[in-house]
Formats: structure tokens, C-alpha cells, sequence
């Protein structure tokens, strides 16, 4: 711990304290030693047979430092904040609490995805905004893990986005995942010096301007359904909830129409499950002829099996699927498969269109771009 409380009930920091007088835990309120040494940062510790269920001990170098680092922007850009947080009403520890309501999570190491779920709930649960920042080895993992997963953030001008703090360069990279591609996953990253940008307004505000570009889709979607027959050939376990449903909706993976696998950048999260997502819309909106944001969304929630929805800890529980849904209706619009009648109600003009010689030339020539801030228009706030 960095911050113990005196006699008087002061907060003290770690390197203030004097070896001389008592300290006592904020939480617990039980009795702790400081630690003053030669190697480590000077810190406090609960006493062996003191049981503190928010006590953060044998912290590394890397977390102490990162918590100073943050509370130095702060001081910097002149936000308020208090390190080591103790809120009562959760019974947890902020590593940084800013402004009193924003709550920072500094994790350098591991942990369990049900407790990541746990602390963010309870943040959230009683009015705090809480951000999760990676330590330098989470942070820097270049596969997206199910753990890595559950610590990004969506909003409609960054679009998907995680923060990794760097102590020794004093920086914070934010990440931007754009799409999958069916093979590798698209990012985008930006680096910025804590000592020229509040860390509140980074975490908050800031949009990176990024692009991808694909110079031919109708090959990608060739090489996209390659994969997939030999994962087939290969019994991929990954793809059997989704051959389950296919099969039983009379439809083979590889056999979709057409414009289901169009566009050939596909969500960062659901590889294949988008798939699922367009082919819903797509059917919904060909046997209905007219469908409104709201009545779509709301289909694709009922139909798609909960196997594949996936609940994370930083996201909004249906933000994946709003996602999805609102860059392939733009996508059909652009091809003019449906048109937007009034806002968020659509018709589907599949005669006119997906039969046309002019559409299958339109896209032997298109290119598809996929840039930052993205086409976020008609997602439902």
C-alpha cells in the first residue's frame, strides 16, 4: 500500500511516513508497518495474521510506479484525485480514483475473468466510470485473448479501443482493434506522453484518425471461404455452434448468399459468428420488405444462440451487436440493396438490385475502407 492513515486520520503517503509514528489500513483499520528500504519503494504492509480483504501486497515495481505516474499527470493537468482509493460502499480499492468518480485500474498481472466482471460491476453498480489500464505485458500481448477481451472499450468515435501504460517511457498507447480480415486481426495504435496529455482526457476523448484499406474484396471473400473449408475438413470444434445453426436453418457455410459475406472486413470479436448476424438481417429484411433499427436488433438478439454472444466486462451487453448491425445495413445501403425510407426504417429492393449486372460489376472494381471514426450513424444510443 502507498497511503496508511496516522493517529489524527490524515491520509499520509508512503515515502512522507516516518518510521516513528503508527499507521493503520483505510479499509480494515487494522494496525500496519512501513516499509522503507533500500531496493523497494517505501510502502505499507498489514502484519502477517492481519486478514484485509482489499489489501494489495507484494505489489511490483511496475504497478507502484504506474499508480505514481497517473497521480503525477493528475497533479499536472490539475485533476483531483487520491491514490489507493478506499470505497466503502464496494469494499474495494481504486488504484487511482480522479475527480472523485472516475475510478483507474492499473493490472499488470493476470486475473480471473469472473473477478474482472466482479470489480467492474460494482464500479459501475454505485455511479462510478472505471477504466482498466494494462500493465506493459497484458498490454503488449499480441493475440487478442478471452482475458484481453473483456478489457477494451467501444464508443462510437473510437470504435474499439484498449489503454497500455508504459512506465518506462511514461506513455500510454491506446489500441483501436478495427476488424478482422479472417486471419489477422486489423489495429491501429497511437502513443502519448503523459507529460503533454491529461490522462483523463486520453482516456475519455481522444480519436486517433486511422484507415484500412482492402483494394479487393471479392478475393478476400474467396480466400475467407478457402479457410473455412479446410476448418471444416478439420473439424474445427470453434465452428460447431455455428454449423449446428446453419444446418438447422437449412444453410451450409460455405453457401450463404453472396451478400452475406460481403463486406470482407468482419467484426474484431466475431470472426465467423458475423456470419450469423448478416444472415438474420438479411433474411429478416427480404421476407418482411420493411424492418426498423429497433425490430432488427431486436431479431437478431431472439434468434442468434447465446453460445456465440459473449457478455464482457467493459462493453455494453448488445454494443457488439449494434456493431454489426449498423456497418452492414450502411454497407447495404451503399449497394442500394435497401433503402432508408425514414430514420432507421428500411426497405428491401433485393429484385432490383442483387440480380443487377451492374452490382456484380460494381464490385469486381470496388475497394472498401475502413477508417476511424467509423460509420457509427444509426446505432441506437
Amino acid at each position: 500500500m502507498l497511503i496508511a492513515i496516522n493517529e489524527k486520520e490524515d491520509m499520509i503517503m508512503s515515502h512522507d511516513a516516518n518510521k516513528k509514528e503508527t499507521y493503520y489500513c483505510p479499509s480494515c483499520h487494522s494496525e500496519v508497518m512501513l516499509k522503507k528500504g533500500e531496493i523497494k519503494y517505501p510502502h505499507f504492509a498489514h502484519k502477517k495474521t492481519t486478514v484485509c480483504q482489499t489489501a494489495t501486497e507484494n505489489e511490483s515495481f511496475e504497478h507502484v510506479v504506474g499508480k505514481l505516474l497517473i497521480a503525477k499527470n493528475c497533479e499536472i493537468f490539475g485533476s483531483e484525485y487520491q491514490i489507493e482509493a478506499y470505497l466503502p460502499e464496494i469494499n474495494q480499492r481504486a488504484d487511482v480514483l480522479i475527480d472523485k468518480t472516475l475510478a483507474i485500474e492499473f493490472q499488470c498481472s493476470s486475473l480471473s475473468i469472473e473477478r474482472l466482471k466482479e470489480r467492474t460491476t460494482h464500479y459501475k453498480q454505485n455511479g462510478y466510470q472505471v477504466f482498466w489500464i494494462l500493465g506493459q505485458k497484458l498490454g503488449q500481448l499480441t493475440s487478442l485473448t478471452e482475458l484481453k477481451k473483456h478489457f477494451i472499450y467501444f464508443d462510437n468515435d473510437r470504435g474499439y479501443v484498449d489503454f497500455c501504460l508504459l512506465i518506462d517511457k511514461e506513455m500510454l498507447v491506446m489500441t483501436h482493434y478495427l476488424a478482422h480480415n479472417g486471419k489477422d486481426m486489423i489495429v491501429r495504435k497511437k502513443s502519448y506522453s503523459l507529460q503533454d496529455y491529461s490522462l483523463k482526457e486520453l482516456l475519455l476523448k481522444q480519436c486517433v484518425i486511422a484507415s484500412y484499406s482492402v483494394l479487393s474484396p471479392l478475393k478476400e471473400v474467396s480466400r475467407r471461404k478457402d479457410r473455412l473449408s479446410r476448418r471444416l475438413l478439420q473439424s474445427d470444434n470453434s465452428l460447431r455452434v455455428l454449423q449446428e445453426y446453419l444446418y438447422q436453418q437449412s444453410y451450409h457455410l460455405l453457401y450463404l448468399p453472396e451478400v452475406v459475406y460481403l463486406p470482407s472486413l468482419y467484426h474484431p470479436f466475431f470472426k465467423e459468428t458475423e456470419l450469423v448476424v448478416r444472415l438474420i438481417i438479411f433474411n429478416e429484411l427480404k421476407h418482411q420488405k420493411k424492418r426498423s433499427y429497433v425490430e432488427l436488433k431486436e431479431r437478431i438478439i431472439s434468434e442468434i444462440p447465446n453460445e456465440m454472444l459473449d457478455d464482457y466486462a467493459n462493453l455494453g451487453k448488445y454494443q457488439v451487436i449494434d456493431y454489426c448491425l449498423s456497418l452492414y445495413l450502411h454497407f447495404l445501403k451503399e449497394l442500394t440493396v435497401i433503402e432508408e425510407i425514414s430514420q432507421n426504417v428500411f426497405h428491401f429492393k433485393e429484385e432490383e438490385v442483387l440480380n443487377n449486372a451492374q452490382w456484380k460489376k460494381f464490385f469486381k472494381k470496388r475497394s472498401e475502407r475502413l477508417t476511424l471514426p467509423l460509420k457509427y450513424d444509426m446505432i441506437i444510443k
